[in-house]
Parts: C-alpha cells; structure tokens; sequence
C-alpha cells in the first residue's frame, strides 16, 4: 500500500497560522492532533531503530531520579520511559502544550507537563536532572539557538547526569529526494534553522563541558516492500507526514508555489516505496556533565 493511500496522514496542509506562530520560534511543524499521531508512529520507528529501547544513554534510573524531556512534543517519550521507571521523577516542558496527554491520578505523582523553553529552563532546575533527553529539534533552532540549548542541558544536569540527543541528518533514495533536500536547504536557510545540525552537536557538548561524548548512526529503511511489523510503512508515514506539515511555511516564503510542492511530496512517497535502498540517516548522541571532585 503507497503512502498517499494511507488514511492516518492527509494530503491537505495540516495547521494554521495560530498554530505555527508561537513567539520568537523558528519551529516550522504544527502542532495538532494530526502531528500528535504523527510523534506517536515516530516514537515508535525510533524505539524499534534502537533495539526497543529509549534510554540509550549509560545509566540506570533510580528512585527519586529526575528525568528531563526537553521539547516533549506529545510526551510519547516521556510516557514510554516513565512506564519502564516509575520510581523515577518526569517533567516535560515545549512551548506549545496542546498536544499534550492527558495524565491518570497515579501519572500525576510522578510527571509534570508544561510550558516551558528549551533555550531559557527554569533557574531553580540547576543541577537537579540525572538524564535529559531531546530529539528531532532540527526543525526549530538556529546555530546559536543549538549552542544556548545545550549550555541549558548542562546546567540543569547534575553532575554526572546525562544528555541524550536524537536528530535527523539526510534521507538517501533517488532524484526525487534529491530534488526535496534541495527545497530543505531553501527553506532551512531562508529560517535561519541548523540543517546540518548532527555535525554541529558533537562540537558545541564538547566546548560547552560535557565528557564521554558518543556518536552513534542510525538507518531506518524506507522502501522495497513492507517488512512482517510494518516499520517501513509506520516509517514512511512519519517521515513523509513531517514534510507535508512543512507546506504553510514553503508556500508563504515563496519557495515552491502549492502545486509544486505537492507534486513533489507524491513523487517522494512513490520513490521512497519503491526504492528497496531507500533509507533515512538519524543520528544519535549521549555525554555525560563532569561529575564534581571530592
């Protein structure tokens, strides 16, 4: 089954301008019921990338821990290692908290979801989280946007605490998806966004302080038919349902007229479905804050 025949993502422009303008983001994605689905089916690509799991960083949660998800989206993280770790303490915060669940009683005791900005976390945070996750906020920072967030990670770390980043780096098919990273590039520029942000990240934790840096990259396969658990199908829903939500802010800038963009989303879906090489490239990163001297 192609992806434009799937019934979970639809072809029109999903939000509006409300939605989209939230005050001093650059972040180009919606944020609606439509994209919570669309984080959900995301969440579950990426855990099935890393083997089932979330937290990849080198530490074992605790009672009484605290547990960070900065740009928490819909909290599907959150949730998910939460459930793995109730012992532990959970807080989310991003700068639109519509698309947030709702939480049980018993949720309640151990997560608080709110608004909040990764640049700027609260000053009463400082050194009070063992783990901090991030992920996939290629579409909302800036270089100095990416060097502020980190900065902010450190500090709300304790020491010994660790960071764990997931970002998108480039999707590898045919003339189609060489065409559309060409409208990114476009777009990414004319936002003022990071495109290359995985080659940027390793730098800005390693002069911002933090130590045992990891890289690790992730391909999560497209095409060439579906597999026996549906991933490249989930895959390419998501992936495809990221770009579809990037059409207001293409279209207003001038970058490619409706028509054009539409276009070239189909011819995306059909290339990456049929193409058994079709493949997107994530990478992953950990580091851990130095932990304080006796």
């Amino acid at each position: 089954m192609s992806c434009s025949s799937e019934k979970s993502l639809q072809s029109e422009p999903h939000g509006d301008d409300h939605i989209h303008a939230v005050a001093k983001s650059l972040y180009i994605l919606p944020t609606d019921e439509q994209e919570r689905h669309r984080l959900q089916v995301q969440h579950e690509v990426l855990r099935n990338a890393f083997g089932g799991r979330i937290v990849f960083a080198p530490i074992e949660l605790h009672a009484g821990d605290k547990v960070l998800d900065s740009g928490a989206g819909s909290a599907t993280w959150l949730l998910d290692c939460y459930n793995a770790n109730k012992d532990a303490t959970f807080r989310g915060i991003d700068l639109k908290t519509n698309i947030y669940p709702e939480l049980d009683d018993g949720q309640k005791q151990h997560i608080q979801l709110g608004e909040g900005n990764v640049l700027q976390l609260p000053n009463d945070w400082t050194s009070d989280f063992q783990l901090v996750n991030q992920r996939l906020l290629i579409a909302a920072l800036s270089k100095e946007n990416w060097n502020t967030a980190v900065e902010e990670i450190f500090r709300v770390l304790a020491p010994g605490g660790w960071v764990q980043l997931v970002e998108a780096s480039h999707c590898v098919a045919g003339e189609a998806t060489q065409r559309h990273f060409s409208m990114l590039q476009d777009l990414f520029v004319k936002r003022g966004l990071l495109l290359n942000c995985v080659e940027h990240i390793p730098n800005v934790l390693k002069s911002t302080g933090f130590e045992n840096i990891t890289t690790q990259r992730l391909e999560i396969s497209l095409g060439g038919g579906d597999d026996e658990d549906g991933m490249k199908a989930k895959a390419r829903e998501s992936f495809v349902g990221v770009y579809k939500g990037m059409q207001i802010p293409v279209v207003k800038m001038g970058i490619r007229t409706e028509g054009e963009f539409m276009e070239l989303v189909e011819d995306l879906e059909r290339e990456w479905e049929s193409n058994d090489q079709s493949k997107v490239i994530f990478y992953a990163f950990t580091a851990q804050k130095p932990t304080v001297s006796a």
